[in-house]
């Protein structure tokens, strides 16, 4: 079966995280997004997948190239053009880009499922994919039943008593509201959709192309089953599903590795010395990792590969990405911290570099630095940097 990800966009919510990265490609506990939906899509039988690219589109197609490594068949569609020796995104819109793929190969020939690149699921798309089939749809939309005060955030769909969608409301009040069943951005689409999708144009399929669907009259129905949906559209989010992974909360999944000790899994080549540091499960700490002598984890919380964690630091709820170096007598709470940013669950961020804290969490590859006077000073009025006043 096909199916489409859809992958171009540049992930703003996500800054500054998505500087480094593309959004499909920013790691849950080490793993990009779209990996685990690669999986998903294996185990119901997808084998073919196209994945729409625009910003940093080399980033996504270098790590998954032609898609041998899961035992499927992945193709891309760049939405966008070389300019001077790099890519230039141009947004087609999610419609838009489907079509790009449509005129160049005729690929879609048969119902085809459409996903996001950032959402962590567990639906089961086979009996989605019968729902379709079986209501001889032209498209259907996954939905999901959400409480009613938090409707004012997605896309409500109002279908009749046979699911038949009647109309949507983007975005309503909480007492506006119609239902409080909403759009997750998950489609089935039958290929004769193209007929209502517009060449060579920015075309959105959550605000131009369903609403059309229902004016025209075709054949469209929701279906709102009972899965997981963790939607990593934010910081907030980001930093959300990786504490819910390390608490094994999203699809039973547990984190790699070998579990050191109950509740704490670790990777290979460790200098780790557990009668030394003190580790509070849950805790996932990556290959390659040094934990100093005094060194406190308080979980959940996650520890990239390769990172140091000098003696008597500590990390309390917090996720630290890969090649991270955190200082003696650090206190790292609540945070992110990602290349040259330290960075709260809303989004707050301080450039490492520009305020020249370096000598608090720099590069674990650099050549160790000798704190001066100053910043010793500094380190003891900032033991607990959750204290700092995280500016943007």
């Amino acid at each position: 079966m096909k199916a489409v990800i859809l992958a171009g966009g540049k992930g703003t919510r996500v800054r500054p995280l998505t500087y480094m990265l593309p959004k499909p490609m920013v790691p849950i506990v080490e793993r990009p997004i779209m990996s685990f939906l690669l999986d998903l899509l294996k185990q119901h039988s997808f084998d073919e997948v196209i994945v729409t690219v625009g910003y940093m589109a080399n980033t996504i197609e270098d790590h998954y190239k032609n898609g041998a490594d899961y035992g499927m068949q992945i193709a891309y569609s760049l939405e966008g053009k070389m300019v001077e020796g790099e890519i230039v995104p141009i947004g087609l819109g999610s419609a838009g880009g489907l079509k790009k793929v449509q005129e160049f190969s005729n690929f879609f020939d048969e119902p085809f499922l459409v996903i996001c690149g950032d959402a962590l699921i567990d639906l089961d798309f086979t009996a989605a994919m019968e729902f379709h089939k079986a209501n001889n749809a032209t498209a259907t939309v996954i939905c999901k039943e959400v409480p009613k005060d938090e409707v004012y955030k997605y896309g409500v769909v109002v279908t009749d008593e046979d699911n038949k969608v009647l109309s949507f409301q983007e975005k309503p009040s909480v007492e506006e509201a119609k239902s409080n069943i909403i759009n997750t951005g998950i489609y089935i689409f039958n290929p004769e959709v193209f007929d209502y999708i517009p060449e060579d144009a920015e075309f959105d399929i959550g605000g131009e192309l369903l609403p059309l669907l229902v004016e025209k009259g075709e054949p469209f129905y929701a279906t709102a089953p009972s899965f997981q949906w963790v939607d990593v559209g934010s910081t907030k989010d980001f930093y959300t599903a990786n504490m819910m992974l390390v608490n094994q909360e999203i699809n039973g999944i547990k984190p790699y590795g070998k579990e050191i000790k109950p509740g704490v899994w670790a990777g290979i080549n460790c200098d780790i010395n557990l009668d030394e540091v003190e580790i509070e499960a849950p805790v996932y700490i990556g290959s390659s990792v040094r934990l100093e002598k005094g060194t406190k984890i308080i979980g959940p919380s996650m520890i990239g590969s390769g990172c140091i964690i000098k003696e008597d630091a500590t990390i309390e709820q917090s996720v630290v990405l890969g090649y991270t170096k955190v200082s003696t007598h650090a206190h790292i709470e609540e945070k992110i911290i990602a290349g040259k940013y330290i960075i709260n669950p809303l989004g707050n961020s301080i450039d490492i570099e520009e305020t020249d804290m370096s000598f608090l969490v720099d590069d674990a590859r650099k050549d160790e630095t000798i704190m001066s006077e100053e910043q010793k000073d500094i380190m003891e009025m900032i033991k607990n940097i959750s204290e700092l006043e995280i500016s943007k």
